[in-house]
């Protein structure tokens, strides 16, 4: 008997794009950081392409570019990703929901029950 394999997929979304210049690109979104429209329908496209995750790394400073850079990139700034994920979570049914988070400025306590509030609101799909 021969075990059954299986590929897991997810998708890194933070930031939504991650070069400089795609806010150049024809049909480039360039407020898709802040886009809740945009972001739902990124998760609902990954689910009906049978995607496991939906991957967002937080991080808490400016990314290290040139000022000219950044003055023209969606990559510095995003939604908190404990504040989207429930939203995505209401939009989706499979879909596992990803984020890191910092200790840096808040407690451990509330980054847990955080992610314990995502978990109830989406099944069981935090992570």
């Amino acid at each position: 008997m021969t075990a059954t394999r299986q590929l897991r997929l997810g998708a890194f979304m933070r930031p939504v794009s991650i070069h400089t210049a795609a806010w150049r690109y024809p049909g480039g979104m360039p407020d898709a950081n802040f886009n809740l429209k945009a972001l739902t329908r990124f998760a609902q496209t990954l689910e009906r392409g049978c995607f496991d995750a939906f991957f967002m790394a937080d991080h808490l400073a400016v990314l290290n570019m040139p000022m000219e850079a950044l003055k023209c990139s969606a990559t510095s700034t995003s939604f908190d990703p404990l504040t989207l994920l429930p939203a995505l979570a209401m939009v989706t049914e499979h879909l596992g929901l990803i984020a890191t988070a910092s200790t840096t400025f808040e407690p451990p306590y509330t980054i847990a029950r955080r992610f314990a509030s995502l978990d109830h609101i989406s099944g069981g799909r935090a992570a």
